[in-house]
């Protein structure tokens, strides 16, 4: 797992193949709340709520070799819920844009991930009022 280390993992499956991990970050990377949708292994979406300007997430990973988004500066909280609307909303753009033609195929169960939107965003609440952001 390069530089970065999980803490406190949870993990959420989604559907065949497709699962959210939620987990805090204290590394070279960052610091705060953080949560990644992997589809056939592959993490397709980074989510990293630090908080200040340092929020940010990533799209496919491995083929933009890290390269970050970053959201506009405010609270972890503020990039809690700027993370869960990236995944509701906008991740059949990471799907469709990714190289493995297994991911670009792959159509997440909107009802499914609503529900563990709601729960990636209570987990990293959670992780946020512990690690005091």
């Amino acid at each position: 797992m390069n530089y970065q280390e999980r803490h406190d993992l949870v993990e959420y499956p989604i559907q065949e193949n497709v699962t959210l991990q939620v987990y805090w970050r204290d590394d070279r990377g960052g610091r705060g709340p953080a949560a990644s949708l992997y589809v056939h292994d592959d993490e397709v979406l980074r989510f990293d709520c630090f908080g200040g300007d340092q929020g940010h997430c990533h799209v496919n990973l491995k083929q933009t070799r890290g390269h970050r988004w970053y959201y506009p500066e405010g609270t972890a909280r503020d990039h809690i819920e700027r993370s869960a609307f990236e995944l509701r909303v906008n991740h059949p753009f990471s799907l469709r844009t990714n190289q493995d033609p297994r991911i670009q195929t792959v159509r997440i169960d909107p009802e499914k991930l609503k529900q563990v939107t709601d729960q990636m965003k209570d987990k990293l609440l959670e992780f946020a009022n512990q690690l005091g952001l």
